[in-house]
């Protein structure tokens, strides 16, 4: 009696631990992604403020705990008038040209082009490296805040709003936590005066819920227009509206109008 009772109480004990391994199985499984948004430049001037900017996004978001993915969104500075978005083709770190300074990448299911230029994303001695400065730039500030997320590189085109009705619905399906960054600089070439006034026609169109694609045209005055178009439809499908946290130039960073060598950086989050 006593061993059949012993043997009851092991199935029972057996019964409960599949149980729960079933359902920390389900759990992440069904677990809802969480979505968060950012607009950071590569313009690197002043880039104490792109410091800061990491340090706010990491408390606001992030507290104990990191993304799971990172989406770095970039332009495409080689072949601007390229209508297709780009990755680097197989799960790798990502090195800037032949420096040990990389990003951990995992591109599984992304289902983005890879890119076969060697002049964006090569392979030198096994070693995948970019020569994108728009991804590199931010290698030491997601390294320094967040060293164990896996970074998704994309390069996009600058003005071929097609790009994104292919990639927008394959990275909506992305069940994880993921940290969007757009990195685009705004307005370039023009006293402070000018570069003001349409930095802040692109702030409020920004802050608008749903855009259209001639709207991102006529207001957006920044190198990467889809890129910003990308991550704001992301950022729609989320609820999440962009706020402004920075604006400045080269102007208000060397206390000087830089006329025509004026560039603007924007950086803005999302709630």
């Amino acid at each position: 009696m006593k061993k059949i009772k012993t043997t009851n109480l092991i199935w029972i004990i057996l019964l409960w631990i599949i149980l729960i391994l079933y359902l920390i199985f389900w759990l992440n499984w069904n677990k809802k992604s969480e979505w968060n948004f950012a607009i950071i430049p590569h313009f690197m001037l002043d880039s104490e403020k792109v410091d800061k900017f990491y340090d706010f996004l990491k408390n606001e978001y992030y507290h104990n705990w990191e993304p799971e993915k990172i989406i770095l969104i970039s332009p495409n500075h080689f072949h601007s008038q390229t209508k297709e978005m780009l990755t680097i083709c197989e799960s790798a770190d990502v090195n800037y040209k032949s420096t040990t300074e990389s990003l951990s990448s995992e591109l599984h299911n992304l289902w983005v082009k890879c890119d076969k230029n060697w002049e964006i994303f090569d392979v030198w001695w096994d070693i995948q490296k970019t020569n994108e400065h728009g991804i590199w730039e931010h290698f030491q500030w997601i390294n320094k805040y967040f060293p164990d997320s896996e970074v998704l590189p994309i390069i996009s085109p600058c003005f071929q709003f097609s790009a994104v009705e292919d990639v927008l619905p394959k990275l909506t399906n992305l069940n994880w936590n993921i940290l969007v960054i757009a990195s685009v600089d705004f307005a370039h070439y023009q006293n402070e005066q000018q570069t003001l006034q349409h930095d802040q026609k692109s702030i409020e169109t920004l802050k608008s819920m749903t855009l259209s694609q001639s709207e991102f045209i006529d207001w957006i005055d920044a190198d990467c227009p889809v890129c910003l178009y990308l991550l704001q439809n992301l950022a729609n499908e989320n609820w999440k509206n962009a706020e402004l946290r920075y604006r400045d130039s080269s102007s208000t960073i060397l206390y000087q109008d830089m006329l025509a060598e004026n560039t603007s950086r924007i950086f803005m989050w999302y709630k």
